[in-house]
């Protein structure tokens, strides 16, 4: 699945290098450059199109970095309403994603509360059983490792860059 992703975004790549003469540039991960015109944005691509009329979503798990030609045209490349509900759903996935470890943490302490309820209430191996189930999982919030994150944070990332380069901020 990733091998076709990787060559239809190199596709993408040489009709966009083929068709555009010089404006928006966007780097992908594979050092290959883009230029055209930067016309949309969503929480997983980045919307590009070339002079001659050839546009593209790339994945911006793709795009290493885009620049903005403000002098070939100063005009903005999206609305502000587009980029704010791109960078919203972005930056929610982001969150859930770094808060996974503390609701696994909680959810285990909430099972050892549950558990000892039961037990007050007769049902004491039932009871039991559900605090034990809650050690472990609070033990295993507790244990593991942070999570990295790492393609929330590079959309997040991306999509703030070009907000910034239009002057919002989210």
């Amino acid at each position: 699945m990733i091998k076709w992703a990787a060559i239809a975004v190199s596709i993408l790549a040489a009709f966009l290098t083929a068709s555009v003469a010089l404006a928006d540039t966007v780097t992908l991960i594979d050092g290959s450059q883009l230029q055209g015109k930067l016309t949309g944005v969503d929480a997983y691509h980045i919307y590009f199109a070339g002079e001659a009329g050839g546009e593209g979503a790339i994945p911006l798990a793709h795009v290493r970095t885009i620049v903005i030609d403000w002098q070939a045209d100063p005009e903005p490349r999206l609305g502000q309403e587009e980029w704010l509900a791109a960078i919203a759903k972005a930056r929610r996935e982001l969150q859930g994603c770094r808060t996974a470890k503390s609701g696994i943490f909680l959810g285990g302490l909430v099972f050892i509360g549950g558990g000892y309820w039961l037990g007050t209430l007769g049902y004491g191996e039932f009871g039991q059983l559900i605090m034990s189930l809650g050690a472990i999982a609070t033990l295993l919030g507790a244990v593991a490792p942070a999570p990295t994150c790492d393609p929330p944070l590079h959309r997040v990332e991306i999509l703030t860059r070009i907000g910034l380069e239009h002057g919002w901020i989210y």
